[in-house]
């Protein structure tokens, strides 16, 4: 998979790509990640991107031209299922399930959007606006590096136990994942719960289920309106 992104400050990314899992699976050639300067696609020698907006305002625009002529660069190549996408506060909420949907492209472009937004003619060359959540940044870069993280991670091989995508949050029948423990046993009087040193797994595995409906019901009763199961106890 490739992913690349359009961005303003390739050196926010570059840091945050070169560490942990992320750059792990660069190495091993599991994910291949291009940053590309918007910079490099400005019209004048001052090498802006961005201008005021008509009718008034304050803030800056980024221009529909230089952020064109950069998506034509980077799928310039384009070969299998390839999605361009926005970071924007107008954006769709990203969400583990748009991660799994993402995995299965081949190139996954991501532009991180700045300023007071951008010219309102690049939604002619995208395919979805994103958002990570109701607040403003000061830029993109952020939200596509949590986009980047989000996805890597799922890629086959990139962690070291399967399961440790498939039993975590958001990723099974009640969202939120059951509460975890380990040594010591016994901390400050707070004993670690009995049924997880039973060894016992099929009550442990149902203790756990119990754990991430009550879990869900209490703090994101709003996720169970994704799921097919009843929120009664």
């Amino acid at each position: 998979m490739k992913i690349s992104v359009i961005t303003l400050f390739p050196d926010m990314i570059s840091s945050f790509i070169k560490e942990s899992i992320i750059k792990r699976a660069v190495d091993k050639g599991l994910v291949e990640i291009e940053l590309i300067n918007l910079r490099d696609f400005a019209k004048d020698k001052y090498k802006s991107v961005d201008d005021k907006p008509y009718g008034g305002g304050a803030g800056m625009i980024l221009r529909v031209d230089v952020l064109k002529d950069a998506i034509s660069f980077a799928v310039k190549n384009k070969e299998g299922k390839t999605k361009i996408v926005l970071t924007s506060a107008k954006g769709k909420t990203y969400s583990q399930k748009k991660a799994n949907d993402y995995l299965k492209l081949d190139h996954l472009v991501i532009i991180a959007g700045h300023y007071e937004g951008t010219d309102e003619r690049i939604l002619n060359y995208i395919d979805e606006e994103i958002s990570i959540g109701d607040f403003i940044l000061t830029g993109g870069e952020v939200v596509a590096s949590a986009i980047i993280d989000s996805i890597v991670r799922l890629i086959p091989e990139v962690l070291k136990k399967e399961e440790a995508t498939k039993e975590e949050s958001f990723s099974k029948e009640f969202p939120l994942e059951y509460p975890q423990y380990t040594k010591p046993a016994e901390f400050d009087g707070n004993k670690v719960p009995e049924i997880l040193l039973s060894g016992d797994h099929e009550k442990i595995k149902e203790w756990r289920l119990i754990k991430s409906k009550e879990l869900t019901k209490k703090l994101r009763p709003d996720l169970l309106k994704n799921t097919n199961t009843s929120s009664s106890t």
